[in-house]
């Protein structure tokens, strides 16, 4: 098997579905013709994780996963059927809230002592208050500590010979040198002594004290944290990569296996918390890993650094311009009217993204920016042109600077700072500036000169603090524009996708062409997705809502009929404008609404609402209000005037969403990399974020249709309700990249021409490769086409035809084994709305 995929099939990993699970529909993906299985973190994770990212052993695979037996026997069944693995891995952070994480609790015992306390990423002396300097911030409690204390849920435990603080199910270790001390202060010991410290608050505070970790509640994480997390999350804490030690120490494993052929590439989770990304992937190459694909979150303008040793992307640029090939430009200002009328947000994307950043760094990374102050200060005074700016005035200003960054980060290392990273950082203060006019400019001149390394201070000490910069402005804009805004600015959801800008409304094909074809160059290797574990919904879910943007109109007068319907239900209407587009995104075919579909709603908008932070949050939960939102879904559903009035604009727009489904489809696997299907969207999946992504997969009946799915019938395209076209597009063009290595990864792009009136519904291109050409065509904006699905008549495309100068009779339709005779899209799209034509 190759080590550079032609194809994947991401799976997610856990206890209800294990190795064990996988070996058994690797028959299955290796006759839908998949290549490479694509798998979630697999090492050893906090018990009962559902998703992996919590490691806590980095050099165990995960024994609820089924361990070293269920592993080798995945990869034995891989190899038989002639596939390969990829796995995911997380080098930024590990688990922590754990009993099971023995770094961390060698950290918790012996503090600064411990042979593992620079692997965390953690800054000892942050806290002001002197008898806080040395220990480490353990927000975990559910109360303030005097009350935890007072009322007996911190106990001392002695279990299997050795002390250790219990906090319900959690176990903390204590210090030898604590336990001699206190046991001077009590005649008893061994049981008498935790029994003693335990019956009397007094002498377990003392105990607490004298640990090298402070018991904290929670909600002081925000502000006094002084280890790096994972975004907010306390509970995975921030490995410093940069150190060749940790990175040996945490990669003997998964290295073992790379060697020893069992995984064929890794994914490399959030390469943006690295202090230095390129060194990571330079370590990895010298490793003797090939091939590696980052999930870097890139800028809609934002080239992928050239001097990373990766294939590419995870994919999500390629999403979100597959995406916008289906919105319809035209409509930008009708949508943004409407959406102002029907919501009352009159803010722009940028705006609302910047008031967002803002909002966490007062909020959820206080701490972060906090720490980040105290080391601008420290170089601001150790120069006499810099002494007189204030640590507020700092403060304030990296505030403004990070809020206004236009990227993830940039990546400044030893050997400087890039002509491009002086030019994002000069765009972000111009930005802030403008936003403030009434800050001291002469401080961002000189947050300037110490980011690009040309202030006179000490090299290291300026380079220590763009390391620590760069790793709090990708956390701020994942927080404050994926996990914020995306959930505030709802004009068009199918637009809020992870690394997307939703203030541009789609793409026109030149741009799409011009994106694919400085990818095929640069970048042949990198992976193409249109649904993942991260997409704020699926790729069916974004096809249907898609159709919106040709319908302004219809669109206006559907959300009126709404909004009366839902008169007096004490929902905002902006959340209705939300809740409305999540209905129509996962309406399911067969108009089944059940007590599981009500659900999903509901959590879906839970999780929006406290995403959004307006009315609830994650730390603030107004339960009143989402009961509201539930009681509404309960009802509205299955009223007769929904079903009069919404249901069948409804249904015309899900059938015009397969014809986007379609063509999405066959761009992903046809225009630029290597194809990934997130698991089961190989039929149609209508799925929100997650968890409702993550939702079982029925194996079976894709099994079975998948029988069914072998030879084109026109009975797939009239039953779309079950997926089954899809599932043949699928496959016939998985096994057309088996079969022709190469065609869609380092095969040259070439934009095709469509001419006549409707050339702006046709996207065309073709792939070339050792003599084989395939020419590719897919249908786009089908509303004003077809009034509900396909197939359109001939009279509707009449002179429109490919400019290209191929053989029509010496092409042959890899769906229908057809050979077109012209290029005409009469022709072409006589059965399907897409086309892929192979040169024989």
């Amino acid at each position: 098997m190759t080590q550079v995929p032609e194809s994947t099939y991401r799976i997610q990993f856990h206890a209800n579905f294990t190795f064990h699970d996988a070996v058994k529909i690797v028959p299955y993906l290796a006759a839908l013709g998949i290549t490479h299985l694509y798998a979630s973190p697999c090492l050893r994770a906090r018990a009962g994780s559902t998703h992996g990212y919590d490691v806590t052993d980095y050099n165990q695979l995960n024994p609820e996963l089924g361990g070293e037996e269920g592993s080798a026997s995945l990869v034995a069944c891989l190899r038989q059927h002639n596939m390969g693995l990829i796995l995911d891995t997380v080098p930024n952070h590990m688990g922590v809230n754990t009993n099971e994480n023995a770094w961390w609790n060698d950290v918790l015992e012996n503090g600064r002592g411990s042979r593992h306390a620079h692997f965390f990423d953690i800054a000892w002396d942050l806290s002001h208050r002197p008898h806080l300097q040395g220990k480490l911030l353990l927000p975990i409690l559910g109360d303030h500590y005097g009350r935890v204390l007072e009322s007996g849920q911190l106990k001392l435990l002695r279990e299997d010979g050795r002390f250790a603080l219990a906090y319900y199910q959690r176990r903390l270790p204590v210090s030898t040198e604590s336990i001699q001390k206190m046991s001077r202060r009590v005649v008893d010991g061994g049981d008498e002594l935790a029994s003693q410290i335990s019956a009397n608050p007094d002498l377990l505070h003392e105990l607490v004290s004298l640990q090298h970790y402070r018991l904290a509640y929670w909600r002081t994480a925000s502000d006094e944290i002084n280890y790096r997390r994972f975004f907010d999350v306390n509970d995975l804490a921030a490995m410093q990569m940069e150190r060749k030690d940790v990175f040996d120490a945490t990669h003997r494993l998964t290295l073992k296996l790379v060697h020893e052929g069992a995984v064929a590439g890794l994914r490399i989770d959030h390469p943006d918390g690295l202090f230095d990304p390129q060194q990571y992937f330079d370590r990895l190459k010298s490793a003797g890993v090939n091939y590696v694909l980052a999930e870097k979150i890139l800028a809609a303008d934002e080239p992928l650094c050239r001097n990373w040793a990766v294939a590419g992307t995870t994919g999500y640029d390629a999403l979100n311009v597959i995406n916008g090939l289906f919105i319809d430009q035209r409509n930008a200002e009708a949508f943004s009217r409407l959406y102002q009328r029907f919501t009352g947000d009159a803010f722009s994307f940028p705006q609302t993204a910047r008031e967002c950043k803002l909002l966490v760094l007062k909020t959820l990374m206080a701490s972060e920016l906090n720490m980040l102050a105290h080391m601008l200060d420290r170089i601001a005074q150790s120069h006499r042109d810099s002494q007189d700016f204030t640590l507020a005035s700092l403060t304030e200003a990296l505030r403004q600077l990070i809020a206004s960054f236009p990227v993830y980060r940039t990546y400044i290392t030893g050997d400087g700072a890039s002509a491009r990273d002086a030019q994002v950082i000069d765009q972000a203060i111009a930005d802030a500036l403008e936003c403030n006019p009434e800050l001291e400019p002469s401080t961002f001149e000189f947050m300037r000169a110490v980011l690009l390394l040309q202030w006179p201070a000490e090299r290291q000490q300026m380079l220590r603090f763009a390391g620590k910069f760069q790793q709090l402005t990708s956390p701020v804009a994942a927080k404050g524009v994926e996990d914020t805004a995306l959930y505030r600015y709802t004009r068009l959801l199918s637009l809020n996708e992870v690394g997307s800008d939703p203030g541009i409304f789609g793409t026109s094909p030149a741009r799409a062409h011009e994106y694919f074809s400085q990818r095929q160059r640069l970048w042949p290797e990198a992976m193409t997705t249109l649904s993942t574990h991260d997409t704020k919904c699926s790729e069916d879910v974004r096809a249907r809502l898609n159709v919106l943007s040709e319908l302004p109109d219809q669109w206006s007068f559907h959300l009126e009929q709404w909004m009366r319907l839902c008169d007096g239900c004490g929902v905002e209407q902006s959340d209705l404008y939300t809740l409305l587009q999540a209905i129509v995104g996962v309406w399911p075919p067969d108009d089944k609404v059940d007590e599981q579909l009500r659900d999903r709603l509901k959590n879906y908008m839970v999780k929006a609402m406290r995403e959004a932070k307006v009315r609830s949050t994650w730390t603030h939960p107004n339960e009143s209000y989402e009961s509201s939102v539930a009681d509404l879904i309960d009802s509205v559903l299955i009223s007769g005037e929904f079903t009069r009035y919404i249901l069948p604009f409804i249904h015309r727009v899900a059938r015009l969403g397969v014809i986007n489904s379609l063509s999405q489809t066959v761009l992903k696997f046809t225009a630029s990399g290597v194809a990934d299907t997130y698991q089961g969207t190989e039929l149609w999946d209508f799925s929100l974020v997650d968890p409702d992504n993550r939702r079982p997969v029925d194996y079976a009946l894709r099994e079975r249709l998948l029988q069914e799915a072998q030879v084109f019938s026109p009975s797939m395209r009239d039953c779309w309700q079950d997926g089954r076209v899809k599932l043949f597009l699928t496959t016939r063009l998985l096994h057309l990249r088996r079969s022709v290595p190469g065609l869609f990864t380092r095969g040259e792009y070439e934009p095709v021409r469509v001419n006549g009136r409707l050339a702006n519904h046709v996207f065309a291109f073709t792939r070339s490769s050792d003599n084989r050409t395939a020419l590719v065509a897919v249908c786009r904006l089908p509303a004003s086409l077809a009034e509900d699905s396909w197939p359109i008549g001939e009279a509707v495309w009449r002179d429109t035809t490919l400019d290209i100068s191929l053989d029509g009779d010496r092409l042959e339709d890899i769906f229908t084994g057809k050979h077109p005779g012209s290029l005409k899209i009469t022709d072409v799209f006589s059965d399907l709305p897409v086309t892929v034509l192979l040169s024989s």
